[in-house]
C-alpha cells in the first residue's frame, strides 16, 4: 500500500471534528481498532487486512467506548473500491462493518467476552456514498447469561443522516471457545 496515502488518510481521520471532539471527551475511551488480533488471526480478518489498502477501508478506524462499553463510536473511512453500484457502497460491505460494530457493544456483556451473531436484521435507509468518512455506532439493548441484544447504526459524520440501522442477537458458547473452534 502507498504510505503517502496511509499518512495523508490517517492525518485527515484524526483531524476531523468528530474524533478530536471524542479524543477529548474524558467519558470516553479509545482503543486500537484490532489490536486483540495478533499473527494468523490478523492477517486473515476480512477488515482488518483483507479490505485494508487505497480505495477500500485504507486506515483501521478509530474505535470508542463509554466507560461501562456499553455503547461505541467507530470512524471509519469507506473508499471507492467497496461499491456494489458505482458510488454506492455494496449492502453487504455496510453489513460486514455494522456485524463489528454490534460485536464491539455485545461481547463486553456476555461470558469470556465471546459470542457469535446469531441473527443480524438490517434497514437500509439511504445509499451510502464510496469515498466518505462514516460514522458507526452502536449500544447493548439488555444482557441476560450468555445472549446479548444489541442495535447499531452508521449516520453521516454532522449525525444529520442515518443510513442503515441494524439490530442483533449475539449468543455466547455454552463450552469454552476452544471446543467451539
Amino acid at each position: 500500500m502507498d504510505h503517502d496515502h496511509v499518512t495523508l488518510a490517517k492525518e485527515e481521520r484524526d483531524n476531523l471534528d468528530i474524533v478530536k471532539e471524542a479524543r477529548n471527551n474524558p467519558d470516553l475511551i479509545e482503543i486500537e481498532a484490532y489490536g486483540h488480533l495478533k499473527g494468523s488471526a490478523l492477517l486473515n480478518n476480512l477488515t482488518a487486512s483483507t479490505l485494508r489498502a487505497k480505495g477500500r477501508i485504507i486506515v483501521p478506524p478509530v474505535v470508542f467506548y463509554n466507560q461501562s462499553r456499553t455503547e461505541t463510536m467507530i470512524v471509519v473511512h469507506l473508499g471507492t473500491e467497496l461499491c456494489g453500484h458505482d458510488g454506492i457502497i455494496h449492502g453487504g460491505l455496510l453489513a460486514t462493518v455494522l456485524d463489528e460494530a454490534l460485536a464491539l457493544v455485545a461481547m463486553p456483556a456476555l461470558p469470556n467476552y465471546v459470542g457469535f451473531t446469531a441473527n443480524l436484521n438490517i434497514d437500509y435507509r439511504r445509499p451510502v456514498k464510496s469515498d466518505q468518512w462514516v460514522v458507526l455506532r452502536g449500544r447493548l439493548d439488555k444482557a441476560e447469561g450468555r445472549k446479548a441484544w444489541v442495535e447499531a447504526w452508521i449516520e453521516s459524520l454532522d449525525g444529520n443522516t442515518k443510513f442503515v440501522e441494524a439490530k442483533s442477537l449475539y449468543i455466547s458458547p455454552k463450552s469454552p471457545l476452544a471446543r467451539v473452534l
